[in-house]
């Protein structure tokens, strides 16, 4: 187990190489997700609790974290408590945490989901519960009753299977508002989403470097 900075006064995580380090994607989502003061957060698939660290140190908003791994989630918590950081982490499934947590309690949702729907044979368990996890349908709906009317959810997702999450986000009534583009070496491997519960259609597309289009 390992002390990094986080590069925001103090804060820090710990992370434990054998339990998988986060990527740079959950950073780049934090970044795009701009909370606002007072807006409530959770973070499903939490992992070892980037997002929510991340989160309340650059912007002090209340966050907590559902996860169903109990080892990342120690690494969270202990990670919390040295940074002095008031955020719960829950061990439960994502799919439980409407009924547990509260129906249209949230104000923001974010996740940095697994990717793929499979895992491959001989692949590291830990990595692969990173890599491959719920049904991404059932997480979306998850969200859905967690947002409370106009609430936003913020997540990250592989490009190539952009098609597929605007097609769910519309079938849970999360109507895409902002889509993000990181384009490495000409391509773009992530895309950053922003939707909104129940919210009219009418989406922004943000290039890195700026330059921004709508599409209605």
């Amino acid at each position: 187990m390992e002390w990094e900075s986080l590069q925001v006064g103090d804060y820090g995580i710990y992370q434990d190489k054998a339990l998988g380090k986060f990527t740079r994607d959950p950073i780049d989502l934090v970044h795009f997700l701009k909370a606002r003061p007072g807006e409530k957060g959770i973070d499903l698939c939490t992992g070892n609790g980037i997002i929510p660290l991340y989160a309340n140190a650059l912007y002090g908003c209340p966050f907590c974290g559902v996860d169903v791994d109990g080892a990342q989630l120690t690494l969270a918590r202990l990670s919390a408590k040295r940074n002095h950081q008031p955020i719960p982490f829950y061990e439960m499934d994502a799919k439980s945490a409407p009924q547990a947590l509260g129906h249209g309690a949230f104000d923001l949702v974010t996740m940095n989901p697994p990717y793929f729907p499979a895992a491959a044979a001989g692949e590291n368990p830990q990595r692969a519960r990173q890599r491959h996890g719920d049904e991404l349908n059932a997480l979306l709906e998850a969200a859905f009753g967690l947002l409370n009317n106009g609430g936003r959810l913020v997540m990250s997702y592989r490009a190539s299977g952009l098609v597929e999450l605007l097609l769910l986000l519309r079938h849970q009534r999360l109507e895409p508002k902002t889509l993000s583009l990181h384009p490495v070496g000409g391509r773009a491997k992530s895309v950053y989403v922003e939707a909104k519960k129940l919210a009219k259609p009418g989406m922004d597309i943000i290039f890195l470097g700026g330059q921004d289009t709508t599409i209605t």
